[in-house]
């Protein structure tokens, strides 16, 4: 086995390393570290991470990043597929970065699909920590699970919508190969990672595939998982996602057509939400904006908002939301009554 990464790695020493090619640069997006200073970066991480912020004030994610970097290693060492292109048929280099991240297990036949949108804020796809982790602990549940690298900023809507509309398609007329259950799709998403996901479950038929690839597939996803979402674009808005997803100053209208409390029908895939009390990013209040919406509209779904934890948590782990994951794919796999 190659030798890994460890946090007397450099930044430069991953950035350069060859085997990382073009795979890091969208399962760690650059955001995260493009403004850092050249001296910091020749720094080994367990000190560069007492000067290094991101450009929004965070700590770097040091170990996310080599979280990231040894999966692709190891991915690498074991002959295993990193990533599967989605969007065969258009010419477009940004559509390259489109591609799901595959932890399946080959002796799986038809086994429920679980496809990962991890957040962001609609300006990077967190793969270190609602990715990776997630997709893993899913797969030693017995799921076969993606994670979906999609558009963000400076794309706009409906591309990421696009894409997760195009990967259920893509999971569905690839079944066999992949060893799912087509009619066991489930979408799971994180803060903005939710949001995309619950305008899918309401929208999956809104949008013309250019490729019309797919057509004769079914673009609705069977069950929704919905991790401290963002859900209204109107109310306790977080204006960074707004106009990452629409754009600056996007009007009313739009924002109210892609609330996802505003667009649900009775016929909404069975769901699971979840938050927790203290998240100082996304209020509460879109959790339980989403909860009374669906129990207007008699869906199916399950509500959970714990007391603390906070927000961008993943699986949570050392948190009062810890086992969150279990009690949501329990509740989805149930048989509707």
């Amino acid at each position: 086995m190659a030798e890994k990464f460890t946090l007397n790695s450099t930044l430069n020493e991953i950035l350069e390393n060859e085997r990382m090619e073009k795979k890091l640069s969208y399962i760690f997006n650059p955001i995260y570290y493009q403004t850092i200073r050249p001296m910091f970066r020749k720094m080994k991480l367990k000190n560069m991470v007492k000067f290094a912020k991101t450009p929004w004030g965070n700590v770097f994610p040091a170990e996310g990043l080599l979280r990231c970097a040894n999966f692709i290693l190891e991915r690498r060492e074991a002959g295993e597929r990193i990533s599967i292109p989605i969007w065969q048929g258009i010419d477009d280099e940004k559509l390259e970065k489109v591609v799901l991240v595959p932890f399946t297990k080959t002796d799986r036949k038809n086994a429920p699909c679980v496809i990962v949108c991890p957040g962001g804020a609609y300006n990077r796809v967190a793969f270190h920590n609602e990715g990776i982790p997630v997709a893993q602990k899913l797969c030693s549940m017995g799921y076969q699970a993606f994670v979906l690298s999609y558009r963000v900023f400076p794309d706009l809507y409906p591309n990421p919508q696009k894409d997760l509309i195009r990967a259920i398609r893509f999971v569905r007329k690839n079944h066999e190969k992949l060893g799912i259950d087509p009619a066991n799709v489930t979408i799971m998403g994180f803060s903005a990672g939710g949001h995309l996901c619950g305008t899918v479950g309401a929208l999956y038929d809104r949008f013309e595939d250019e490729t019309h690839r797919y057509d004769d597939i079914s673009a609705r996803p069977d069950k929704i998982c919905l991790c401290y979402p963002l859900i209204s674009l109107m109310t306790d808005c977080h204006e960074d996602c707004n106009k990452n997803f629409l754009g600056e100053a996007p009007g009313d209208e739009d924002r109210r057509a892609l609330s996802v409390e505003m667009i649900l029908s009775k016929d909404y895939p069975k769901t699971y939400i979840w938050a927790c009390e203290d998240d100082p990013v996304v209020p509460v209040s879109h959790t339980k904006m989403m909860e009374a919406a669906l129990k207007n509209k008699t869906a199916d779904y399950k509500a959970h908002i714990f007391p603390s934890g906070g927000h961008g948590i993943g699986i949570a782990e050392g948190t009062s939301a810890e086992g969150w994951i279990e009690e949501a794919m329990t509740f989805l796999q149930e048989e509707n009554s």
